[in-house]
């Protein structure tokens, strides 16, 4: 008998996750193969809105039923990384299967203060990786205020579309990758890594925004180093899963779709009405 190709994945962030109801969402799961990224669940439990729709407890019950009714759990990025550093190989699949089952049969603990632990040790995991990138983006910046370059750079931030200036920091950041693999990472992977790692794809859209944000906090002052730019991070796990996937659906204009649209010029990004499920 001749094997049915695979379903196309399609990853779903937290906008969608958000903007759906429950049962809208099991539908769309059980026609689709979807996986929902790590990083979501995480966001569901460090939530602090009590509204209905963003209770954090209420996320996770509408994360867990996704999984159950049909939706893959992603893996979460440093997982991908600790296994391309292990191995010295590309990590060529998100979906990470033993926890997807665990959750459909129940033997996941569920225990709600486990899980905000396990969210805030995640947290925790991300801020030297995102305090490197910040440190790289301010080094850029100085470089070109030594090159007299600076004024164009700010300019940039507000008469530039800002895919146009997305454009321009991908293609310089792919030109150096190897430094920035080198510095926020170590030097093994920096030797090893080239474009098929999930880490070499995940670096380069968050040193890209990292110095979208340095732009804008050159522009607007000391009020932008006060913003927090964790959950842009968090976001960026979104955009990185589309190295390893056919299609992002997203409604978030301000990061996620100008950055995969940038990124993965190839791949599809799309609003949910395409699929009817708003």
């Amino acid at each position: 008998m001749k094997e049915m190709p695979v379903p196309k994945l399609l990853v779903i962030d937290k906008s969608i996750f958000h903007g759906l109801c429950d049962r809208k969402l099991c539908a769309f799961v059980k026609d689709y193969n979807v996986v929902l990224p790590h990083v979501l669940a995480l966001e569901c439990l460090m939530s602090k809105n009590q509204k209905p729709g963003k209770n954090p407890v209420k996320l996770v019950r509408r994360f867990d039923g996704a999984i159950k009714a049909g939706a893959k759990m992603g893996y979460l990025s440093q997982k991908l990384f600790q296994a391309e550093k292990m191995t010295l190989c590309p990590a060529n699949l998100v979906v990470d299967e033993i926890s997807t089952q665990k959750i459909r049969d129940g033997s996941a603990n569920t225990n709600i203060d486990f899980l905000k632990q396990e969210a805030e040790d995640c947290r925790k995991s991300f801020e030297p990786i995102i305090d490197s990138l910040l440190k790289l983006a301010e080094t850029f910046y100085k470089n070109l205020c030594i090159k007299g370059l600076s004024k164009g750079f700010r300019e940039e931030a507000t008469q530039k579309d800002i895919v146009d200036r997305l454009k321009k920091w991908i293609q310089s950041i792919d030109q150096q990758m190897k430094d920035v693999l080198n510095k926020c990472f170590s030097e093994q992977i920096g030797s090893h890594a080239d474009a098929n790692w999930f880490t070499w794809q995940w670096s380069r859209l968050a040193f890209a925004w990292a110095i979208e944000w340095a732009c804008k906090r050159n522009q607007s002052g000391s009020s932008y180093v006060n913003y927090n730019i964790s959950n842009d991070f968090y976001d960026i796990e979104y955009v990185a899963y589309l190295s390893r996937a056919a299609g992002l659906l997203t409604g978030d204009k301000k990061l996620v779709m100008p950055l995969a649209k940038v990124a993965y010029p190839q791949k599809d990004v799309v609003n949910p009405q395409r699929y009817r499920i708003e």
